[in-house]
């Protein structure tokens, strides 16, 4: 649901710039007098189209709308009540009056007459997908491991599980134009996601139902160093390109909770950076020579691995609880059925498979926001 809503409004988002289209659009009405001794009026604005009535001199008509030297009109309704919606020729109509509405103008000013610094900040927020890699696959072992143990026990369970979920985003940029179209820009922001894995146990001796979260979490810092090209198609829009690279600081964490005494609680949190690429496309809607509106998506490769950080669980053992913690790397660890994530000092043994956990932050984003001048 939470991604349904969001994806609403970035479609609304999205359709902003057509709606600023529409109303900087002027518009002309004319009256007409039939100035040849029977005029056609026809389906289309082609002289092959059907006819679809005639009309007289002198008769006067209204028009709204014009496809090159066609005038579209509407005829009617007669004593029967019906409508006549054709075209006329140009040749065959005297234009009598001319009425044209201007839009508004967006812009206050001439083109030539903001020269500014060169200088602008981009504000940004918006969806952000990722692939996740090891981090996503090895927080969900011990949910599928827990899940097993726990029904072939013979307790009844009903699981929920939730992969981590596309990101928000929120990032600005300090972009200098070095020529009107071409800019060098350094920017930052902040990304987080995350997801939960959910048992609800019940069944032999259980009073009440116990729940069990499994909830892993990311959230990245990028710093950004990018190229900007601007290219203009309309007083009104632009067409944006930018790419460049990236130092993205990760944070990873993954908690186990539960309700219930008997099962060990699990707490990780480990950091890494890693260095990345990025480029994207964008629509830019100029609001006024200092503002402008934007919508852009934007690729990205990055893999970040090395995670340091450290591990605590605490266990109930005899009446009362009993804490350990370790500091290591993260390892993403398979045996012959689950995929774990653990933080170890030194390197596991006794699994098929034993590598530093990698998150890919390889994906693409979808955002919206403001470009302010000056």
């Amino acid at each position: 649901m939470r991604l349904k809503s969001c994806l609403k409004s970035l479609i609304v988002i999205c359709l902003f710039p057509l709606a600023i289209y529409a109303v900087n659009q002027d518009t002309s009405e004319w009256k007409l007098k039939i100035s040849v001794e029977k005029a056609f009026i026809r389906l289309k604005p082609d002289i092959n189209s059907p006819i679809e009535s005639t009309v007289v001199k002198g008769t006067i008509l209204e028009s709204h709308e014009k496809v090159e030297e066609w005038f579209r009109v509407v005829i009617g309704p007669d004593e029967r009540g019906f409508v006549v919606i054709g075209y006329i020729h140009s040749n065959d109509v005297e234009i009598i009056a001319e009425k044209t509405t201007k839009a508004p103008d967006f812009w206050e000013e001439s083109p030539e007459s903001f020269q500014g610094m060169g200088l602008r900040v981009k504000i940004t927020g918006g969806l952000n997908y990722f692939s996740a890699g090891d981090i996503d696959e090895g927080s969900v072992g011990w949910y599928d491991s827990t899940a097993d143990f726990l029904s072939s026990a013979g307790y009844t369970l009903d699981k929920r599980p939730e992969s981590i979920q596309p990101g928000f985003e929120g990032s600005g940029d300090i972009i200098y134009y070095i020529k009107p179209q071409f800019g060098i820009g350094l920017g930052t922001g902040y990304i987080w996601a995350s997801g939960i894995n959910l048992i609800i146990v019940s069944g032999q001796n259980i009073i009440f139902e116990q729940k069990i979260g499994f909830t892993p979490k990311i959230s990245v810092l990028p710093i950004r160093l990018g190229l900007f090209f601007t290219l203009p198609i309309h007083r009104l829009f632009s067409i944006s390109f930018n790419g460049g690279t990236s130092i993205y600081l990760a944070k990873y964490s993954y908690d186990l909770a539960s309700t219930w005494d008997d099962m060990n609680s699990i707490r990780q949190n480990a950091n890494a950076r890693g260095f990345g690429f990025h480029g994207g496309i964008g629509l830019e809607v100029n609001l006024n020579q200092r503002v402008a509106f934007f919508i852009e998506g934007q690729g990205r490769y990055a893999k970040i691995s090395n995670f340091k950080g450290e591990e605590k669980e605490k266990g109930w053992v005899d009446f009362g609880y009993v804490y350990s913690e370790e500091n290591g790397i993260l390892y993403y660890l398979e045996d012959e059925k689950y995929y774990y994530l653990a933080i170890r000092k030194e390197e596991p043994s006794g699994f098929n498979t034993v590598r530093k956990a990698t998150f890919d932050f390889s994906g693409f984003s979808l955002r919206a926001g403001l470009i302010i001048k000056f």
